[in-house]
């Protein structure tokens, strides 16, 4: 259920004077959190208060400059949030930088009274401790987050390589890419690293367990696949979620995220069985070798065609009642090639388009998640029988 504001706002002039007030949960819809700061954030009251505050700061701020003004300076504040993922503590400040930012931008918003600053006076001795503690902290949940993204990606380039080295030719541009994401993350981890021991003479190293992250969390620390709608501002991300459903069937929930979105983050979603995610991965592979085709054939001309569409008995007449997903291979007029992911809802066509670097990368993440899923969904499923034998 939609949670209720935590504002009631006044029209002065065009614009709205936000007052800060109870509510039940943050602006989002938390039946669509996705992250996990936004679970954090749906099981805090305190934490949905601050939420609310923001989504009023964000909104007057769209109102008054626009929205590209309000997305300049929310979505680095909301990036510095994520990057907490879970950690109250550190959401929470993360929070109130935010509302302070949106106050100088000029929005008439304020703190909560359980969040203003106790008017106790602390020596500054105590008030530098404090500050310290409070930035390691936050940049150990930084390095935790990314130690977990660089494990993940560690063991996707492993599984690439291989596929790689078995003369895989998309794997091998995928794993081009994810090689030199992951030298971007070492040298994040080793930048904190050197940040801290530099201002505070002491070492903050990862200490997270990666191997305990599951195949659903293991897919959430994947980097990111962007994807474009054409005709439209931005570019969005997949996230592909693997799930059992309630007849004991793993499926896959394949995501379109918005991530400049302050609420309603998913965009879209596409359910799809084991075997669909097959064909979809396949469709990827074919999409490749027609590209490198159009390359050495120096092809430039406005050209599509269909690699994969599914279910066949709904794909040949796009009429209500039917619903259809299709891989479609691009050519554009200056040679240019990329992928179009379609679901045809009836006759509404919602494509989503990426380049060829995206193919190779969505190639790979369907690779890793699957494999990831299956091992966990088995070793879930497993009867006696099973282990038994596995213990012999």
């Amino acid at each position: 259920m939609k949670a209720m504001m935590s504002f009631r706002s006044l029209s002065v002039g065009g614009f709205y004077l936000v007052v800060s007030a109870a509510t039940a949960g943050p602006s989002f819809d938390c039946a669509r959190a996705s992250l996990p700061d936004e679970y954090a954030i749906c099981a805090s009251q305190e934490l949905s208060d601050l939420d609310n505050v923001i989504a009023a700061g964000y909104a007057f701020l769209r109102a008054s400059a626009g929205n590209d003004n309000a997305r300049q300076v929310g979505l680095p504040l909301l990036r510095m949030r994520q990057a907490c993922k879970g950690n109250r503590s550190c959401i929470q400040a993360r929070q109130i930088d935010a509302i302070r930012a949106y106050q100088q931008a000029g929005a008439p918003i304020s703190l909560p009274a359980w969040a203003l600053p106790s008017p106790q006076i602390l020596k500054p001795s105590i008030i530098q401790n404090v500050t310290v503690q409070n930035s390691i902290t936050v940049m150990q949940v930084d390095l935790d987050a990314k130690a977990t993204s660089a494990a993940v990606l560690m063991e996707l380039i492993n599984q690439q390589r291989t596929l790689s080295n078995a003369g895989s030719a998309i794997s091998l541009l995928a794993l081009t890419v994810l090689e030199e994401l992951g030298g971007e993350i070492e040298k994040d981890i080793q930048d904190l690293q050197a940040a801290v021991q530099s201002q505070y003479g002491t070492s903050v190293r990862p200490n997270n367990g990666e191997s305990e992250l599951s195949a659903r969390e293991r897919s959430k620390n994947f980097p990111p696949v962007p994807y474009y709608v054409a005709g439209q501002k931005g570019n969005g991300e997949f996230w592909l979620e693997p799930f059992v459903q309630d007849t004991g069937e793993l499926v896959y929930g394949l995501n379109f995220i918005d991530p400049d979105e302050q609420n309603e983050r998913i965009t879209s979603k596409f359910e799809l069985s084991l075997n669909e995610l097959a064909e979809v991965r396949s469709a990827l592979d074919t999409v490749y070798e027609w590209s490198e085709t159009a390359k050495s054939n120096q092809i430039r001309r406005r050209y599509e065609k269909t690699a994969v569409c599914f279910p066949a008995v709904q794909c040949t007449e796009k009429i209500q009642g039917n619903t259809s997903t299709q891989i479609d291979f691009l050519i554009y007029e200056n040679g240019a090639t990329g992928a179009r992911i379609v679901r045809n809802k009836g006759a509404f066509i919602e494509p989503y388009n990426m380049s060829i670097d995206s193919v190779a990368l969505l190639g790979a993440y369907l690779d890793y998640v699957a494999a990831e899923a299956e091992a966990e969904f088995n070793a879930g499923t497993a009867t006696e029988e099973s282990l038994d034998a596995l213990f012999e």
